[in-house]
């Protein structure tokens, strides 16, 4: 059925002109079969595509790396103290052990780790 039969036939399959009904109720229908027909038709095109496959699968990577030495201000943003808290440590000998590597101090995570463990204070009632 091409496009001029379907604006010219209702819904029952007899031509528009057939029905005693008003002009008004005739488009309308006609509208609504031609619309019916269209959406009918656009949902089987997009059911029938084929879908393209990328061609660089990138690999799942985890929302935040983790990381074996932290930053100076990586440890402050952890502890929630300043990097002149930190610098006075490292003056006087305190706080935890850290790296000195081309100038920047790192800390590795394993001894930030046993520092707050060790520094971990348990109650005795």
């Amino acid at each position: 059925m091409n496009l001029y039969e379907i604006t010219t036939r209702s819904l029952s399959g007899q031509p528009i002109g057939y029905h005693q009904s008003s002009s008004s109720n005739l488009r309308t229908e006609s509208t609504r079969y031609v619309q019916d027909v269209l959406s009918n038709g656009i949902a089987r095109t997009a059911a029938s595509e084929i879908k393209p496959e990328p061609l660089f699968q990138a690999p799942a990577v985890p929302a935040e790396p983790s990381r074996e030495l932290l930053t100076e201000k990586m440890l402050v943003d952890r502890w929630v103290c300043s990097v002149a808290r930190l610098q006075r440590w490292r003056t006087v000998g305190e706080g935890p052990p850290y790296l000195k590597i081309v100038g920047k101090v790192l800390y590795r995570l394993k001894d930030i780790e046993a520092y707050e463990e060790a520094s971990l204070v348990r109650k005795v009632f």
